[in-house]
């Protein structure tokens, strides 16, 4: 199995992408530590996030060896992408369809996952080579119903249901066919966050 399709299926099994987009690199390195403790394989850390690209070098090397999988969030450029993967990032996540990320990721063998939202975008992204789309932002515009309207003509297309995705509505994303759901502001909840509760955030993962 190559290292695409273990990735992949890690995304499918674990069907969570924890995604940590804060406003303190600090707070931001205790959220990825409370998602990884907690069972969340797949971690997102966005490139919104103060000192984003150190927070993913330092999860690289925490968690090496282990079941964890780095993923950087908000990715725009080519640069973007080129910085992530000197710091460790295995996944590389787009808000929208960026073709030479894409064909970065490809040529760099990085999995790639690009943002899209009408049928069109989503064909577009998944034929320049994105390896899953992100549906975003799917919670404003139908949320599951959404994804099971548009997946009826491309179901060879893997999505993954992109925010504002709460804890409560999983289930019904899968059902429509969404192969996971990105988890962020539902689980590491502001008020949480902003009172360093840590134990607040990882009761909110257990539910998840």
């Amino acid at each position: 199995m190559s290292r695409k399709e273990q990735i992949f299926a890690s995304v499918r099994h674990h069907v969570i992408i924890g995604v940590v987009r804060e406003d303190d690199a600090e707070n931001a390195r205790m959220v990825a530590r409370t998602y990884a403790e907690q069972g969340i394989a797949n971690l997102e850390i966005t490139l919104t996030t103060p000192d984003a690209f150190q927070i993913i070098e330092w999860l690289a090397t925490e968690y090496e060896g282990k079941s964890i999988t780095i993923a950087a969030g908000s990715v725009r450029t080519v640069n973007d992408a080129a910085s992530a993967r000197r710091a460790g990032a295995q996944i590389i996540v787009s808000p929208h369809t960026a073709i030479p990320v894409i064909e970065y990721a490809k040529e760099h063998d990085l999995f790639c996952v690009a943002g899209a939202l009408s049928v069109t975008e989503i064909v577009t992204a998944w034929e320049a080579g994105a390896d899953v789309i992100k549906v975003y932002p799917v919670g404003l515009v139908g949320g599951p119903d959404y994804i099971r309207t548009v997946r009826q003509p491309i179901r060879d297309i893997p999505m993954l249901a992109g925010g504002p995705v709460a804890i409560e509505q999983i289930d019904s994303y899968l059902d429509a066919g969404a192969v996971a759901v990105n988890l962020g502001g539902s689980l590491a909840v502001p008020e949480a966050v902003r009172a360093r509760n840590w134990k607040e955030i990882a009761r909110r993962v257990s539910l998840a």
